[in-house]
């Protein structure tokens, strides 16, 4: 089975230097630790602490491609609002001059503003292998502030 490596940093970790590495897990693992953090506690210790920072970190140790979920402590929301980053690339064509010529941008999966269920979800997309789902919902979001 696949294996993924895991840190975690909490909002007591001064720097990502402090951050935990628990070592490598299998993806049903990952999601039980994803599952077992109290994010409510996370979000009221990063709130007392004043920029502290809860980030969890995914690396697949086969492709090193990586999934970090933020918990946004400002978020305007009541509910927990997390932010993933991500180093999976995705070509994204971008009009210019007028729309007359296209060119290719790279960039880089990430979602802002992300429910709990949306960031487990795209974790789970991550451990799964779905990365073309992932970059499908990215392409998503980039369209949608044109549709208004």
């Amino acid at each position: 089975m696949k294996k993924y490596e895991l840190e975690i940093r909490h909002p007591q970790h001064l720097s990502e230097q402090d951050a935990e590495a628990l070592g490598l897990f299998e993806s049903t693992e990952i999601l039980s630790q994803f599952d077992a953090i109290n994010w409510r506690r996370q979000l009221v210790s990063q709130l007392e602490m004043n920029g502290a920072i809860t980030t969890f970190t995914v690396t697949d140790t086969d492709t090193q491609q990586s999934v970090r979920l933020s918990l946004n402590a400002y978020s305007a929301s009541d509910q927990l609002a997390f932010k993933l980053d991500s180093d999976i690339e995705i070509i994204t064509p971008q009009k210019n001059l007028f729309g007359l010529v296209t060119l290719k941008n790279k960039d880089y999966v990430a979602f802002k503003q992300l429910s709990l269920d949306q960031a487990r979800a795209y974790l789970n997309h991550f451990l799964n292998g779905q990365l073309e789902t992932l970059k499908d919902s990215y392409k998503t979001t980039l369209e949608k502030p044109h549709q208004a």
